[in-house]
């Protein structure tokens, strides 16, 4: 897809560290796909990745499910 880069760049600049993790964490309040916070983050599937899984450290989400190669993500009770 041409022109895809420069896009996600310009939105992943408009978001710093902090702002991405409260995103998610909002995001979360309903069980989100992992690319649906990829997209709305414009990060990339490792970034995007890294961070979940910085969360799921800190106590905050978890992988709810997996349907086919799609991982569901949600927030844990105690997630903020």
């Amino acid at each position: 897809m041409p022109g895809g880069a420069p896009e996600r760049r310009r939105r992943r600049q408009r978001f710093g560290p902090e702002e991405r993790r409260r995103y998610v964490l909002s995001a979360l309040e309903r069980p989100r796909t992992q690319s649906e916070l990829r997209d709305a983050l414009g990060m990339s599937n490792s970034g995007i990745l890294h961070l979940l899984r910085r969360l799921e450290r800190d106590g905050l989400v978890r992988p709810a499910e997996r349907v086919a190669w799609t991982r569901i993500w949600e927030r844990t009770r105690n997630g903020g």
